[in-house]
C-alpha cells in the first residue's frame, strides 16, 4: 500500500465516526431522561429497564441478519441507509405518548441500526491491513464512547427542551449527516465486489466453527453484559446515592468511564498493532491484560461510598477496558473466513447485545430486593472468568485457529509466529 493509499484508508473511518457518534447520542439520551418519562408517561422502574433491553434484544436478533446482507450487498448503501431510517424513527420517537409506543420505537430503531455496525466493520478491515487495523477500528469505537458522553449530557437537557424536542433535534442532525455519507463516503474498489461474489457462495455459519471464535463470543457477552449495566444504571444510580441534578448525574455517570476507555483505546491499540507484527497471538496479549484489571473497578463503581471514588473507579474500569476494546473487532475478523467478517460481527453483536438486555432489564427487576453492589460484583467475577478463558484460548487453541481462517498461509512463511 502506498503512502496515498494509506491516507484514503483513513478518510472513511473518519466519516463513519460521525455516523456512529449520531447513533450512540440517541441511544444513550434517553437513558438520562428517566425522570421525566416516570413523571409524564408513568414508566414503572422495570419499564425503564425495558427501554434498553428491548432496544438491545431487537437489535440482536437483527445483526447476524445485517451481518449476512453487509457481506453480499454494498456496504455504503447499508450505512447509508442505517444512518436515514435512525434519523425517521428518532422523530417518531419524539411522538410517542405512551409506554408501549416507546418501546414499539425503540425496537423499530434498534432493528435499522442494526445494519450499521457489520458494515462498517467489514468496511474498515477492507480499508486497513493488520498493520494498522487496531488503530482504525479503536478510531471508529471513539464514537461509541463520545457519544454516550455527549448522549448523557445531551439527554439532560431534555429537563429544559423538552425530552421530544430533544430527540426531533438530533434526528435533524442524522438526517443532514445522511447526505454528507452519500456524497463522501466510498468503499475500496474492487474489494467489495470480490467479497461479495466469494460470500454468495460460502457457507453461511462457517465463521462459527472454531473453539476461538465460540470463545471470543463469550467473552463479549460478558463485556456487554457489563457496559450496558453501567450505561443504563450508573447515572441513576449516582442522582440517587449522592442527591445530584439529572444532567449533572447524566454527564458524571458517563464522561469519566468514556474518557478513560477512550484513553485507553489509544493506548491499546497501537499496542496491539505492533505486537501483532510479532505474534499473530499479540491482540490477544492485550485484550487478557485489559479485562483482568477491568474487572475488579466495575465492582468498586457500585461500590464506592463517595463520588470521587465513584469517579476513579469508572476511570479504572474505562482504561483498562479500552484496553480490551481497541484490540477486539480486529482480532475477530482475523480469525475468521474473509469473506464471512460481515456475519461473523453480526452474530457477535446478537449475543453481546442480548447479554446485555438482559444486564439492563435484571438490575431493573432485582436492584428492589438485592444490594447493587452484590450485581456489580456478580459482573465482576465474570469479567475475572472470562480473561482466563481468554488465556486459555490464547495458548491452546488460537494458532490453529488462525489457520483455518487463512488457508493461503499453508505452507508458506508467515510474518508473525504463532
Amino acid at each position: 500500500m502506498t503512502g496515498t493509499e494509506r491516507r484514503e484508508a483513513w478518510v472513511p473511518v473518519l466519516y463513519l465516526w460521525g455516523a456512529f457518534f449520531l447513533a450512540y447520542v440517541g441511544r444513550q439520551a434517553i437513558f438520562s431522561t428517566f425522570p421525566l418519562l416516570r413523571r409524564q408517561l408513568g414508566f414503572s422502574e422495570v419499564e425503564l429497564g425495558l427501554t434498553s433491553t428491548v432496544f438491545l434484544w431487537t437489535y440482536a436478533l437483527a445483526n447476524p441478519v445485517a451481518g449476512r446482507l453487509s457481506d453480499l450487498f454494498s456496504k455504503k448503501r447499508l450505512i447509508v441507509l442505517s444512518v436515514a431510517l435512525t434519523g425517521l424513527c428518532t422523530i417518531m420517537l419524539g411522538t410517542a405518548g405512551s409506554v408501549r409506543s416507546v418501546l414499539a420505537w425503540r425496537a423499530i430503531l434498534a432493528v435499522v441500526q442494526a445494519l450499521y455496525v457489520p458494515a462498517a466493520v467489514a468496511l474498515i478491515a477492507e480499508w486497513h491491513s493488520e498493520a494498522s487495523r487496531s488503530k482504525a477500528m479503536s478510531l471508529h469505537g471513539t464514537a461509541q464512547f463520545t457519544g454516550v458522553v455527549v448522549g448523557g449530557w445531551y439527554g439532560g437537557l431534555a429537563e429544559s427542551l423538552g425530552w421530544r424536542w430533544m430527540l426531533w433535534m438530533l434526528a435533524a442532525a442524522g438526517l443532514a449527516y445522511t447526505a454528507v455519507l452519500w456524497t463522501a463516503l466510498r468503499e475500496r474498489s474492487g474489494g467489495s465486489a470480490s467479497l461479495r461474489a466469494a460470500a454468495a457462495g460460502a457457507p453461511r455459519y462457517r465463521a462459527l466453527l472454531t473453539l476461538t471464535f465460540v470463545a471470543y463470543c463469550t467473552v463479549f457477552v460478558v463485556i456487554c453484559a457489563m457496559i450496558w449495566a453501567l450505561y443504563t444504571w450508573l447515572p441513576d444510580l449516582l442522582r440517587a446515592r449522592f442527591n445530584l441534578p439529572l444532567a449533572t448525574a447524566g454527564w458524571v455517570g458517563t464522561v469519566y468511564f468514556q474518557a478513560a476507555m477512550v484513553a485507553g483505546l489509544f493506548c491499546g491499540a497501537p499496542a496491539g498493532d505492533a505486537l501483532a507484527k510479532r505474534t499473530r497471538r499479540g491482540r490477544l496479549y492485550v485484550m487478557v491484560v485489559g479485562l483482568a484489571l477491568a474487572s475488579p473497578f466495575f465492582y468498586l463503581v457500585a461500590r464506592s461510598d463517595s463520588l470521587g471514588r465513584a469517579k476513579a473507579a469508572a476511570v479504572g474500569f474505562g482504561l483498562f477496558l479500552g484496553l480490551f476494546n481497541s484490540n477486539f473487532l480486529a482480532s475477530l475478523v482475523e480469525i475468521v473466513p474473509e469473506n464471512t467478517r460481515g456475519f461473523a460481527v453480526g452474530f457477535c453483536n446478537m449475543l453481546g447485545a442480548l447479554a446485555g438486555g438482559v444486564s439492563a432489564f435484571a438490575i431493573g427487576a432485582l436492584k428492589a430486593r438485592l444490594p447493587v453492589e452484590s450485581l456489580f460484583q456478580f459482573g465482576a467475577l465474570a469479567g475475572v472468568g472470562a480473561a482466563a478463558l481468554l488465556l486459555v484460548v490464547l495458548w491452546r487453541f488460537f494458532p490453529a485457529d488462525y489457520r483455518r481462517a487463512h488457508p493461503e498461509l499453508s505452507g508458506s512463511a508467515a510474518p508473525a509466529s504463532g
